[in-house]
């Protein structure tokens, strides 16, 4: 069917189904539309009519990412297509800046870069762009560098930080003058996370953060790292190897709903007593997330002194207790740990205990097993209904041990068997 000559086409207050009601929206509207566009989407939208024509230049939300800037002739070498693709880069957030006018309010700024072929020039054009974004004042500020980059440092915010309540870091250095900034100088920074980013200070502090993420950044400094955030809800901390082999200590720990740690060394380069260390800095927690922790650290000796989980009602472990021993010790540990939290519900155990091992040409695989109930501890968890179990393969029978034992030693919770792979 052909379309109708006599609507109106383009027209605001049209009053057929053809009118541009679209246009008719108030800019707050339209702005909130643009905001889930890239940044070269948001600018196209100048050649829809006159009533688009400057409503980029006044966008909220500001995101430029170099994924958006693709290729689409045969360019030869990738070298080529990446050089070409980084000159229209480089040409569109130039002119971006140069005539966008929202300096002052700008609700997020978001730029992401790969940067693996950067010269030095190139590297002042991504600090001159974080820093001509960072003057915007944004609320949410989030800068993702490769990791393939040279590290660029985190431009100085000074009062640009007035509003900021996100901040998102992936592949920076930070210094003394960020440490300053959380500190002192973010007077409504709510939610902090930092991704593969290098750090030359020792203290996280602020008074108003209520998320952090520390997630596989450098500890330069190499002295013991010191959390104290009182406002805090949710911490995620990834422990790369190696690199906090002093520790991290985590103080005013009150408003603490939920805590992850992941030793991505599976605790071999990360102390068990500095994994006891963590343990009771976070015994106020009621939602607890452990991953990579050792049978010791977790195993209720009568000569340590060892913190009581009043609130813990959540506990996860994963890839926890991979140590080549014995199995009786590990469900020790574990029920002396669990025996220790008096309020927990929900326990979950993900790959745990024993690792996976392929089946090689020649390798011994038992035939039967001999489940012996006498001389094996059991530990109380009174109000721990459900136990679960998450397996990636049965390997030489040790997943039945592992469930035979979990069942003698906390024989009050039911236990809930479930597969890595299967949804």
């Amino acid at each position: 069917m052909s379309p109708d000559p006599t609507a109106k086409r383009g027209c605001p207050g049209g009053d057929g189904l053809a009118g541009d009601r679209l246009s008719d929206l108030p800019d707050g509207l339209l702005h909130t539309i643009m905001s889930f566009l890239p940044a070269p989407h948001v600018v196209q939208t100048c050649v829809l009519s006159r009533r688009w024509r400057d409503l980029w230049r006044s966008t909220p939300c500001i995101s430029i990412e170099e994924d958006d800037f693709l290729i689409t002739s045969e360019a030869g070498s990738y070298l080529h297509e990446w050089e070409e693709k980084w000159r229209k880069l480089e040409n569109f957030t130039t002119n971006l800046f140069m005539f966008h006018n929202n300096v002052a309010s700008l609700d997020k700024f978001r730029i992401c870069m790969d940067g693996r072929h950067a010269s030095a020039l190139r590297l002042r054009d991504m600090d001159r762009w974080l820093r001509r974004g960072i003057k915007y004042c944004p609320q949410v500020l989030e800068i993702i560098i490769s990791r393939s980059c040279p590290p660029i440092p985190f431009p100085h915010m000074g009062a640009s930080s007035c509003r900021l309540k996100r901040l998102h870091l992936d592949g920076l250095h930070l210094d003394n003058q960020f440490a300053e900034l959380l500190c002192s100088g973010s007077p409504v920074l709510e939610d902090l996370e930092l991704r593969w980013c290098s750090k030359s200070f020792q203290e996280f502090k602020s008074s108003t953060l209520k998320r952090l993420v520390i997630d596989c950044c450098d500890n330069l400094t190499g002295d013991l790292v010191v959390i104290m955030v009182p406002q805090m809800a949710y911490l995620r901390l990834r422990v790369t190897p190696g690199l906090y082999s002093n520790g991290i200590s985590i103080y005013e720990t009150a408003s603490l709903v939920k805590a992850s740690i992941h030793l991505l060394c599976l605790g071999k380069t990360f102390s068990l007593k500095h994994q006891r260390w963590i343990l009771g800095n976070l015994c106020n927690v009621p939602n607890l997330e452990l991953y990579g922790f050792q049978t010791m650290a977790m195993f209720v000796e009568e000569s340590v002194e060892f913190p009581i989980f009043t609130d813990l009602k959540t506990l996860s472990l994963e890839l926890c207790f991979l140590e080549k021993c014995d199995l009786n010790n590990k469900l020790d540990a574990l029920g002396s740990f669990v025996q220790n939290a008096p309020c927990l519900e929900k326990l979950t155990l993900q790959c745990c205990m024993f690792a996976v091992e392929s089946e090689e040409e020649g390798q011994l695989v038992r035939k039967n097993i001999i489940l012996q109930p006498q001389d094996q501890n059991t530990f109380r968890c009174p109000k721990l209904k459900f136990i679960e179990v998450v397996y990636m393969a049965d390997h030489d029978h040790q997943l039945v041990e592992l469930l035979w034992g979990i069942g003698r030693r906390l024989p009050d919770a039911s236990i809930i068997l479930t597969n890595f792979f299967v949804d």
